[in-house]
């Protein structure tokens, strides 16, 4: 499995201070430096069996200024092959300069379909996570006797917050096992190591045959996944940095889930598994009909024929999200090869279907600038107005409603609303920087179509990949058409 670490200095909490009037600090008496967290983070590496594949970091951090390592970070995971990825941070601290922040950036990465771990705390899932908010977002002295009071009761292998799916939590607080939930749980298993179904098939068979999950909801691959990696099955827990194996009964035999682990792995790095970025559109296409994004998907099929040759097909095309992961909703499915072309000829000039960003640089820099402070305080101010709201979803959730296992999905919308607002707000900032650099911009821009019209065929893939993100903000595809979004 592999891990990314995210290296950063913790956030000053106003309410947590020593008695000398500074910041309160680590367990080992200082706040761990950049140099000592990467240590660290090789170190758990080597002795869990990850493979560190990237490091991000952030310095210079100040309270409510964005944080570029972590935005290059989930960046990356969005863009990257996540393939059971990890991203190992120090602690809950170093997600946000408070405790709301940690919780949105947890989110954030959830999102991705990334497991997180805290170096201090253990693994942050739903079911910890509003106890660690709780925990850092409490200005009660008390405080850190609740941590120490959660963390013998981790010691003792006791439930904290919602267990997983498969338990219900016993008269001895501990684990028990829940039949109902256990046999979907068996299932799964059984249906990836004996029937050697992928998680996307596992989720359409479940679907199909009316199985939902706890709250009421299809299953998706990236629940699928999380389930068949959560070693809670095999009768671990692990929680708050503690983990004690045996503590429960398990569902599935350890042989059967070090099993389903190697095969994991072996389907992640087998020759021909398709990587998001063999496609020069990724990340940029939109089904214009459900307004989901739509992934670049890859399948071979082997035939033979009555004279006895064999042979390989690769089919390669773009695939709603929505679909791809739970298997539900119709397919709106475009040939890889053709919507590239499309947009090509879009770019080009040579067909109708390209459009111009709506924000667009003007040519009067003086109204031009008025307009991008007024933008730019709005877009703080949306973004100010979603905290306030992920507070007060945190605040319910506390109390039950929705329940913490559900904030993942409680949350979506307000995480993929902040997201679009962070990133309109970092537009709005580059556009404006740009205003100086206007008519370099508009050479650089002539000359990348220049080169798409030219000198296409003699450019590589990560060159042609970066005119096209450089040149296109967004595709959207219907049934009977194809629109261009162009950056201005």
């Amino acid at each position: 499995m592999r891990a990314i670490g995210y290296l950063s200095q913790a956030a000053e909490h106003p309410h947590r201070r020593d008695p000398d009037g500074g910041a309160a600090h680590a367990a080992n008496g200082h706040q761990p430096t950049l140099i000592e967290q990467n240590a660290r983070f090789l170190d758990y590496c080597r002795e869990h069996g990850f493979e560190p594949t990237a490091t991000f970091l952030d310095t210079d951090i100040v309270p409510h200024r964005e944080r570029t390592g972590l935005r290059q970070l989930l960046r990356h995971l969005s863009e990257e092959a996540r393939g059971f990825t990890f991203v190992i941070a120090q602690s809950f601290d170093h997600l946000g300069s408070d405790a709301t922040q940690a919780v949105r950036t947890v989110l954030q990465l959830r999102s991705r379909g990334v497991q997180l771990i805290s170096l201090d705390e253990g693994p942050i899932d739903e079911s910890s996570l509003i106890d660690l908010w709780r925990l850092h977002n409490d200005p009660d002295p008390d405080t850190e006797r609740r941590r120490q009071r959660l963390q013998e009761k981790a010691r003792l292998g006791q439930a904290i917050g919602r267990p997983p799916y498969g338990y219900r939590v016993g008269d001895d607080a501990r684990y028990q096992v829940d039949e109902e939930e256990a046999a979907v749980v068996r299932r799964i298993f059984d249906l990836y190591l004996h029937d050697g179904l992928g998680i996307r098939r596992i989720a359409q068979r479940l679907n199909s045959d009316g199985y939902q999950t706890r709250r009421g909801r299809n299953w998706s691959m990236v629940t699928i996944r999380d389930l068949l990696r959560n070693p809670v099955y095999i009768g671990r827990y692990d929680k708050l940095g503690v983990t004690v194996p045996g503590n429960h009964d398990a569902i599935v035999s350890e042989p059967d889930f070090e099993a389903v682990a190697q095969q994991m792995e072996q389907r992640r790095t087998a020759p021909g598994v398709s990587h998001p970025s063999d496609f020069l559109l990724s990340g940029l296409v939109w089904c214009g009909e459900d307004q989901t994004r739509m992934i670049g998907v890859t399948r071979r099929r082997q035939w033979h024929n009555a004279g006895g040759e064999t042979g390989e097909t690769i089919y390669r095309y773009y695939q709603s999200e929505a679909r791809t992961n739970q298997s539900v909703g119709s397919y709106h499915t475009r040939h890889a090869d053709e919507l590239e072309a499309e947009v090509l000829a879009h770019i080009r000039g040579e067909r109708e279907g390209g459009e111009t960003s709506v924000l667009d640089i003007g040519r009067d820099d003086s109204a031009l600038a008025a307009e991008t402070v007024v933008a730019v305080a709005n877009a703080e101010a949306r973004l100010r107005a979603i905290d306030r709201r992920l507070s007060q979803l945190l605040e319910d959730a506390a109390t039950g409603d929705p329940p913490p296992a559900g904030l993942q999905d409680a949350g979506a919308d307000l995480i993929a609303e902040w997201e679009s607002a962070s990133a309109d707000l970092a537009q709005i900032r580059s556009r404006a920087a740009a205003q100086d650099r206007e008519a370099e911009r508009r050479r650089r821009r002539d000359l990348r179509i220049h080169r798409v019209r030219e000198g296409w065929d003699q450019l590589n893939f990560p060159q042609r990949r970066d005119l096209i993100e450089h040149l296109v903000e967004r595709v959207v595809v219907f049934d009977h058409s194809v629109t261009t979004q162009l950056k201005a």
